[in-house]
């Protein structure tokens, strides 16, 4: 972390994290490999077969979410000892936060003291949120947090803290100087957080779908069912915390037993002393003791569940020592950056590969299509024979006296994100016509077109928005965590990537069909007018664009939560029952067909009828309908959109911003065609 060239890990560590980095890769490329050509077959399927009965009415906007820039002075708790001190912090358009010794040191093109891409973070904004946090991810069994005073481990309180914590690297402490400062980099950073992690979720290449899908699969055959947000980020970031995570329970086990005092400043202390060096040391850690309020600031620089990696898993006297570094955490982010690299290496080794097998899977499979889709369904129908009563069972035992309370409690996540994104486009669409009749003032139309163009990525407008699609995160976390679902933050995100892809859909749709409409031969009142006619036709087309994404949304959501789960319970039985079919998958001679595929593919389907009738029940609709892969949301438009590397993103550009493309005429009579193109 930060612009250090050399890193704290000597050969042996190195070589230790590459060994692991491999074992993975090798594990887990078979997967991505066969997922890909299932991807293939379900994308030509799709455009080959009948299409939904009601499809988008609403333009697709060709303006793609980015992370908004933002730069300003922050204070930072850095340092030996820790102390609060003076940085420029700046928000790159890729998601990457930096910090530099002051704004001159920025300008003038220097070295940032130090960044780290947001994947994975988790904001916080008050310290007693954050000492919480602290509590639950180390809780005390021996001692009682109510006689300690809530802000017992800050030295130096402050009253505008920004907290950055995440699961595997150490932690980041910011303080802004005044209330709207935290407010304005709250929002920034959260948008940034989220469109860093949701890159692979938005895209809609058959590569980027693959590839998640070989991720829960590699994970499947690992013994992990259930979904996480394991899954957030760029394909190297996701594999990365993949391994990570594997490791996490016997670190713990090994470590935090040794630290003393309360809960809290266990979870403090836990990585700011490494493994002693050298054989017999007995693991270094547990030999150290810490009274309760020892090691106070130091550990807010570090993360508190981290992964050193050592002798976890496979090959534990194989694994090197582990000797102390300095306190500033930098093990942590340096064992992190090696995975990191090592991921992205192996994802650019495969990249020619992965062209080529893309290609040549084109080429085979699209001819072949019909004869592959019914050899499938005649070994779906045995397979569903077959597996009928454990799955019935099983689904009535477990999933039905739930399903009604998850259905419903999605749709009110969904449905209050995207109620809020229709009242800010009429209110939007109204200060258009408002503005039109009060005055003819081109340059006062001019802001008013381009503020409205703004509106999907204006982070305080659609802030209303995105905490409609959070309110529900505590209720549906409960109902959804007994099934081992845990990857609340993704569907967070899920809904708040769906709320602002509609409207920046529906703001597009408007711009184009007003400035269709209206032409120079109209006085203000008559434009005004026609607005409203065009104000109708757009609510019209996001009524229905947004039911039909509210169903997709709890339709995939609903098999996130509930599948693996029911995969996890008929794995004893049913699996067993795979082996009978492999002769008969085999025979029809292609790679996108699986047993084990075709096996998920039918306990999907099954679930999906749970999920719609359902949803039919609440809704009171009759066109609720089935898709062969459970699509999550309507991705945005990107032609040739892949999941990307951490090269790719290094190198990546930043589209123009919405709204600049607006070409307006000063007005009066109104405005020309062309005033209202974005």
């Amino acid at each position: 972390m930060g612009g250090r060239p050399s890193s704290p890990l000597d050969k042996q560590q190195q070589q230790h994290l590459r060994g692991q980095v491999d074992t993975l890769m090798r594990n887990f490329l078979p997967c991505y490999r066969g997922q890909l050509a299932a991807s293939i077959l379900r994308q030509i399927s799709r455009e080959l077969g009948p299409q939904e009965p009601a499809g988008s009415q609403l333009l697709r906007s060709k303006k793609l979410p980015q992370v908004r820039e933002h730069r300003g002075p922050l204070t930072q708790l850095r340092g030996h000892p820790p102390r609060w001190q003076p940085i420029f912090c700046v928000l790159r358009g890729d998601g990457r936060l930096e910090w530099f010794s002051h704004k001159e040191e920025y300008e003038n093109g220097g070295h940032p003291l130090g960044s780290t891409a947001l994947t994975g973070y988790t904001l916080l904004t008050s310290q007693r949120e954050y000492l919480r946090l602290l509590d639950a991810l180390c809780p005390d069994s021996l001692g009682d947090h109510t006689q300690e005073e809530p802000d017992s481990l800050l030295e130096v309180p402050v009253s505008f803290p920004l907290f950055l914590q995440h699961p595997f690297r150490r932690h980041l402490c910011f303080s802004a100087a005044t209330r709207e400062a935290q407010h304005a980099w709250r929002l920034a950073l959260q948008g940034g957080i989220r469109l860093r992690g949701t890159v692979l979720q938005r895209s809609q290449a058959p590569a980027a779908r693959a590839f998640l899908d070989a991720v829960r699969l590699y994970r499947q055959h690992q013994g992990h069912f259930g979904d996480d947000d394991v899954t957030l980020g760029s394909d190297a970031e996701v594999l990365t915390a993949v391994l990570m995570r594997e490791q996490l329970p016997a670190l713990r086990a090994q470590t935090l037993p040794g630290l003393l005092g309360s809960g809290r400043a266990r979870a403090w202390a836990w990585t700011e002393v490494c493994p002693a060096s050298g054989p017999g040391t007995g693991g270094g850690i547990r030999a150290l003791g810490f009274p309760s309020h020892d090691c106070r600031l130091n550990s807010l620089l570090v993360s508190l569940t981290p992964i050193p990696a050592p002798c976890l898993g496979s090959v534990p006297h194989s694994c090197p020592a582990w000797g102390p570094l300095d306190r500033s955490g930098q093990l942590l982010d340096a064992v992190h950056a090696a995975v990191l690299a090592g991921a992205s290496a192996g994802l650019r080794a495969f990249q020619p590969e992965k062209d080529e097998l893309l290609a040549s899977l084109e080429k085979a499979i699209r001819p072949d299509v019909d004869q592959l889709l019914r050899q499938r369904a005649r070994v779906a129908g045995r397979l569903r024979t077959d597996i009928r009563g454990p799955l019935e069972s099983c689904l009535r035992r477990e999933v039905d006296p739930q399903l009604p309370r998850v259905v419903q409690t999605l749709l009110r996540t969904v449905e209050a994100s995207l109620e809020a994104v229709r009242t800010l486009l009429a209110q939007g669409m109204d200060r258009l016509s408002r503005r039109l009749r009060q005055s003819p003032s081109g340059t006062r139309l001019r802001r008013e077109v381009y503020s409205f163009g703004e509106m999907p990525w204006d982070l305080a407008l659609m802030q209303t928005c995105y905490r409609e699609a959070e309110r529900s995160h505590g209720r549906l976390g409960q109902l959804a965590a007994p099934f081992g679902f845990l990857g609340m933050q993704s569907l967070v995100f899920g809904a708040q990537d769906l709320a602002q892809q509609l409207i920046a859909d529906a703001v597009a749709t408007f711009l184009q069909l007003a400035d269709q409409c209206l032409t120079m031969a109209l006085n203000c009142d008559q434009a005004a007018q026609r607005l409203e006619r065009v104000r109708g036709r757009v609510l019209k087309k996001f009524e229905s664009d947004s039911g039909l994404a509210q169903r997709r949304f709890i339709q995939g959501w609903g098999l996130c939560i509930f599948l693996p789960f029911v995969l996890s319970q008929l794995e004893p039985t049913c699996k067993k029952e795979l082996p009978e079919f492999e002769g008969d998958v085999l025979a029809m001679g292609s790679q996108a067909l699986t047993t084990e595929g075709i096996y998920e593919d039918v306990i999907r389907g099954c679930l999906l009828q749970r999920i719609d009738r359902e949803l039919k029940k609440t809704l009171g609709a009759n066109d609720v309908s089935c898709t062969l892969d459970g699509c999550l949301e309507v991705p945005w438009e990107q032609e040739g959109a892949d999941e990307e590397t951490e090269a790719e993103r290094e190198g990546g550009t930043c589209p123009r911003q919405p709204g600049s493309g607006a070409q307006i005429q000063p007005l009066c009579p109104p405005p020309s065609q062309g005033t209202f193109r974005s």
